[in-house]
Order: C-alpha cells, then structure tokens, then sequence
C-alpha cells in the first residue's frame, strides 16, 4: 500500500511547462540490502539517489488511471548521508491552448505534484512538508515546430544555482483499493501500481569520428550526458541518420546532409547536461561558438526488458542480419507502451502495436506489455464505439480502420495465451466498435468515407496514405476489411457462449461479402476493384478479399497473381497480411520479392526497419519487422493453433537454405527446432513441453501428429 502526501512547491503556477526539484536527505546506519521504493509524478519525473539516476517514471497513464513505480534501490543508497534529488516535469492542462507542449503521450492536469515512499529497514521515508523544492534555474522548452515530434527539447540549459524553499503539502496519495470512495465520488488523484516492469538502463557506446560527429552502431533511445568546458554555446543534434528520409541511400554517407531535432546548452566553466526528455539518435553532433570543448558523452539506452532467444540461426549471414535488425527495432518500439517510432510520434498507435505484439510473441512469453496495450486501447473508446487510432494522447486522433486491429490483438491474445477472460471484457469495446462501422454502411451495402482519416496504407499511389477512389464515396476496401473482422469477432463471441451475438456478426459479414461481389468483382480483371466504377485497383483489397473469405478459394489464387504485379502496393506496414494472403493462395515464394528488400537494407547500413521501403520519414517504425514473424513460423515453422488447446504446427519451408535453427515462444511453452538437408535428407529435430500436441508437416508434404516432447524425423526430397 502506497502511504503518503503529494507535495508540490508553494509557488508552483498551474497549467506550467516547467521542472521542478525536490530534495530529501537523510542518515542510514549501514548499507541497506533492500529499499523499496514507491513513487508517482505529474506528469513525469526523474530520480537521483546519491548522484545515480536510479528511475524515471511513472508508467505512462491512460486518462482513467494514474499508476506509481516500485522498485528496489539499495544498490543507489549508502551508510551515512544519502541524498535524493528528484526532477518533475510539470505540463500544461490539456486544454490550456496557451501553452502547447509536444509531448501527446504523457497525461496532463495542469498540477506540479511528486509523491514518494521510501522502506529501507527501520527508516521510512515519505514526501511531507520536510523535504526542500525548487524551481530548476537551468531549463527553457522549445518545440521545434518543423518536427512532427513527442519530445521535449531544451532551447538554453545552462547552469544555475536552485533556490531551495520548504515543500508544500497538498493532499493525501490514494488507491481505489484502499478503501471505498465515499458516496461513489472518484478521488482523482488516486494511483495504481504499474502493469508492466521498470525499464532497463544500459550503457552503449557512441564513437567520435573526429569532426564533431559521434555514431552508434545502432539506432538507440534513452538519456545522453554531456560534460562542457569553457565558455560559449553548444547546439547538440540528434538524427536517425545521414539524410534525413535518405530512401536508397547509405545510412551512414558523409556526402548526405545532417538535419535533426537539438538542444542548445549555454557554458560558462564546467557543465554536465543530461536533457529531461529521452532523446532518440544515431547520430549526435556537437557544434560550438565561444571557447567551448566537450570532453565527455555517454549514453544510457533505456526500454522494455524484453528477452529473445539467442540461439537462432536462420541458414544465412544476410538473414541473420536482417533478424538482429528487425529484433532491434522492436526493442527500440517497445518503451512504456508500443511506440509508432522513438524518433517521433513516440505514440502507439493501433495498427503498430497490432503487429508488435505479434512479433513480440514470437520472441518471449512476456505479455504483460501486450495486457496494457489492449486496455489502453479499450478504456479510448468514445461513447459512439470508435476507439482512437493512438493512445494515451492528450491529442485525440481517430484512424476509422485503425479500430479494426484492436480486435486483431484481442484475438491474436486468445490465440497464443488462452486467456478467455480477457477476451470476455474486451468484447463489449469489439461490440461497439463494429456498431460503429454497421452505421457506415448505406445503401450499396458497403462502408463510406468518414469525416476522419481513412488511412489504410502507405501505398505510394495514395495521398496520404488514403485510397484512391477518383470522387466515390465508397471505402470497399475497409468493407472488406470489416468483413474480416466481423468473422473473426464472431468466433471470440462463440468462445464466450454468445451465440446470438456470434450469429448477427456472421450474418452482417455475409451481407457485406454479398455488396463487395456485387459492387466490386471485375471478372475481365480477375481482381476486386477498390471503387464502385472498376478504376483503381491495390494489393490491399485483394489481401483482404482473400483473408475475410470474400473471394471462394478458387479464385484466390487467380487475384493474387494478378495482384503481384499492380501498381499500389502494400508496404512494409502491410507485410504480414500481404504474406498471409499470397500463403493461402499457394504463392509464398512471392514474399520473397519484399524480403529481399528488407534484407537490401544491410548495404545501406541501415541498423533498423524504416517506416516505408522508399521515402522514409522515420528509419525505425516495428510495423516493418516482419523478418520476426516469418523467419520463426515459416523458416522454422512454428506456429500456435490454439493455446488454450495446447494445440501447435511445425511446418518449416526450404526455400533454398540447407539449415536453420531457433527457439521460438508459443503460448504453449517454448519450441526448439533444428533442421537440415544433408545428403538429399530433410532432418527435423524438435523439442517442447511434453502434452502439446504438434502436426508436424515435412516438405514433401508428408504430416503426422504427436504429444512427444521429443521429435525426431527425416526424409528424402
């Protein structure tokens, strides 16, 4: 139970882009072996014990809950004097227009508060009115505004001597379970504990190439520190990468231009900065004016603790490259939510974190990060039904199909984990999600264009990533797409014994299928049309027309051939439904066309998965990591049928190599697969929890089932 008062600073003004301090010290007798700690923020904070940055929170919130970190830090504290200096960003009110802030991500009430309790043996620590505050004299916001960015950036750092006034209390901390609230009246400052595990802190190296450049190998996210000497000003810029957008150009050529966002920092003797904000880089520069020299810089990556095997070995060097880059990038999505990118938005949106979590399966039995996903994604949900495209934001934004794939992650959960109640209180928020849609359909039977963004894709044929309809009104391929979801929603309701309602999605999803052929096949095409007068015609609508069941299975393969070779095509974004339609239509190898350039971005020293394959605006968006999925449940060929039926495939595909081996998560417990071709024999070794029940099916088509743990075949090819 987390016991104690918000504090604040007596002169704190409401509604403040601003950082305060707040400082504690204090006496221990010996070095303790355990401290727990308790603390929460608005809107955020950074802690210091004795000088070493022991946390930064607190998780980030939806708008209904608030939550408070807890973590050990006797490794920070020492015998005798120990000091605690914690940092609190204050951010102005939502709706205080006055004052923008770019941070969208991050709740915001207006309010500078700090609460904080300490146990370390017989001490206990709690934030009153003992502790010292200050308005911190070192930091002014800027936004660079030509940066569509979810960062904060400091426009004069500089040093400053605090001025340390007696801390102001404001009112007790918390919890709904705590006690009742008297007379059903929420108190709103209550706090809950945090749904997913502290982030981890790691050094990694930037090299100084000698002119002002310091270079990663890879892409990295988290807290760089600066040491300045002399007197002057130094502009420290960020990047991804040389050229910004740099396409099919070498991510590391000189000869590019270097744009990024910066801070700018004012020396006068020494100085060590550290931004508040996390910065995202590749790529740091340092300019200076004035008699200035930097003489250190070290950085401390921060994210998700995600764990993934390390044991994998998919037949080819370009192919386990590829692998570390797409497993990286992943990693560099995943903070206290799936990220969009860490260079911008640092937002998770829908579709994103619809195919993160899927790729994150593959990798570990960690869900946790996945849980709080999809609850934030519920609790968005407006009285209409329609759910927002990215959350928590303090900036409301709503990508119609975007809703869509929250039920792709409820049911992709059910799939892998088994977890019939959380499907169970998600399916109110699917119900009206799909009612929203029921009340877009008009008299052709198919959805329409709403007053939103009706992105679907990237496509470099679309304008801004909307499909091209030439003046019709008709959205055929998010009907298609609603088709597919209705099914599946139908299946989740019939898990649940809803029967009724399993029936009426199938029965709208039959309805539906009916207009699409109707309004939308083009017989002398071979394809569906994306608009009632047969003009344009995409990748997209043929994938969802083959996944929603749309097109018979005769005709499936007939317009996913004709769809190779059209002009609007799916991007990276779009890769894993793009595969999954070419696989039901027999044409996996066709993958490989989009596979290959992925792995063309090893020769541009690409270090993570750009957000398109050509005109990239960030060089690290995980939607892209499809190398993730398909090298583990195609290469390796594992894959979950049902975990609550402890129910797996392993199917691996050749397609050229002569071996591969791996570890891969299923829900079912992990699965060890090595495979080889040796002497014109296939031989599968594979290891799993003993009771799960396998098909395994070898490449000259053969298939058995087993609940051995143990697995051991071969066969001529």
């Amino acid at each position: 139970m987390f016991q104690s008062k918000w504090i604040t600073h007596p002169s704190a003004v409401f509604s403040d882009n601003r950082i305060y301090l707040f400082r504690k010290k204090f006496t221990l007798t010996e070095k303790p072996c355990k401290a727990s700690l308790n603390i929460s923020a608005e809107a955020r904070y950074k802690l210091y014990v004795n000088g070493i940055r022991a946390s930064f929170g607190p998780c980030r919130s939806s708008g209904e809950e608030k939550y408070y970190d807890t973590l050990d830090i006797a490794h920070c504290l020492k015998a005798g004097e120990n000091e605690i200096i914690c940092e609190v960003l204050q951010l102005a009110d939502n709706s205080d227009m006055t004052k923008p802030c770019a941070v969208y991500g991050v709740r915001r009430s207006g309010n500078m508060l700090l609460a904080m309790e300490l146990v370390c043996g017989e001490t206990v620590i709690r934030t009153d009115d003992s502790w010292e505050c200050a308005v911190s004299p070192c930091a002014e916001f800027a936004r660079h505004t030509d940066y569509a960015t979810g960062a904060m950036f400091e426009e004069n750092y500089r040093a400053g001597t605090p001025e340390w006034v007696r801390a102001k209390v404001v009112a007790d901390v918390h919890s709904p379970r705590d006690k009742k609230y008297p007379w059903g009246i929420v108190n709103p400052m209550f706090v809950i504990p945090r749904r997913i595990p502290m982030l981890y802190q790691k050094e990694v190296p930037f090299t100084d190439s000698g002119d002002g450049y310091f270079i990663a190998d890879e892409l990295t996210f988290g807290f760089p520190v600066f040491t300045f000497e002399g007197r002057g000003t130094a502009k420290i810029m960020y990047a991804e990468s040389f050229g910004s957008g740099a396409g099919k150009k070498d991510r590391l050529d000189r000869s590019l231009s270097f744009d990024g966002v910066y801070d700018v920092v004012t020396v006068d003797g020494e100085l060590t900065f550290e931004p508040f904000w996390y910065r995202c880089a590749r790529i740091i520069r340092v300019e200076t004016e004035g008699d200035v020299r930097l003489t250190g810089l070290t950085f401390t990556e921060v994210g998700y603790p995600l764990t993934y095997p390390d044991n994998c070995d998919f037949g080819s060097e370009a192919d386990n490259r590829l692998w570390q880059i797409s497993v990286s990038t992943l990693m560099r999505c995943m903070q206290e939510s799936y990220e969009d990118c860490p260079y911008y938005e640092q937002l998770q949106y829908a579709m994103d974190t619809s195919l993160q979590m899927l790729f994150n399966y593959q990798l570990t039995d960690d869900d946790a990060l996945a849980r709080k996903a999809i609850r934030d994604f519920r609790l968005s949900q407006r009285a209409d039904g329609l759910l927002s495209s990215r959350y928590p934001t303090v900036e409301p934004q709503f990508i119609p199909s975007f809703s869509f794939y929250y039920i792709f992650m409820v049911a992709e959960h059910y799939k892998r984990f088994g977890d019939i109640s959380l499907v169970r209180e998600n399916l109110r928020a699917i119900d009206g999600v799909l009612e929203w849609f029921d009340g877009q359909i008009d008299e052709t039977g198919l959805l329409t264009e709403t007053m939103y963004w009706d992105f679907i894709d990237w496509a470099a044929t679309w304008r801004a990533g909307e499909v091209s309809t030439g003046g019709d009104c008709h959205m055929a391929i998010a009907s298609a797409m609603y088709v597919y979801f209705l099914r599946l929603s139908a299946g989740l309701a019939g898990l649940c014994g809803r029967t009724g309602t399993a029936d009426e999605y199938r029965t709208r999803a039959a309805a539906v299928a009916k207009a699409i052929e109707k309004n939308c096949w083009d017989e002398e095409r071979g394809l569906y049309a994306d608009d009632l007068n047969h003009t344009y015609f995409s990748q997209h609508m043929q994938v969802w027309c083959t996944l929603a069941g749309i097109a018979d299975h005769a005709r499936t393969r007939r317009i996913m051939e004709n769809a190779i070779d059209l002009g609007t095509k799916c991007t990276f974004a779009y890769a894993y439904f793009w595969f999954r339609a070419l696989e039901a239509a027999g044409l996996y190898s066709e993958t490989e066309k989009m596979m290959d350039r992925l792995r063309g971005l090893i020769d541009l020293n690409c270090s993570t998965i750009p957000e398109t394959p050509d005109a990239p605006r960030s060089e690290c968006h995980a939607w892209g990591a499809i190398a993730i999925y398909e090298f583990a449940a195609v290469v390796l060929g594992v894959r979950t049928v049902s975990a609550a039926e402890k129910k797996l495939t392993v199917a691996p595909r050749i397609d050229g190599r002569t071996y591969a081996k791996g570890t891969v998560y299923t829900g079912c417990g992990k699965v060890w697969v090595n495979w080889k071709i040796e002497d014109g024999e296939f031989i599968l070794h594979v290891e799993s929890e003993a009771g799960s029940h396998k098909t395994i099916t070898l490449p000259n088509g053969e298939s058995f089932c087993t609940d051995d743990g143990v697995v051991d075949c071969r066969v001529k090819l």
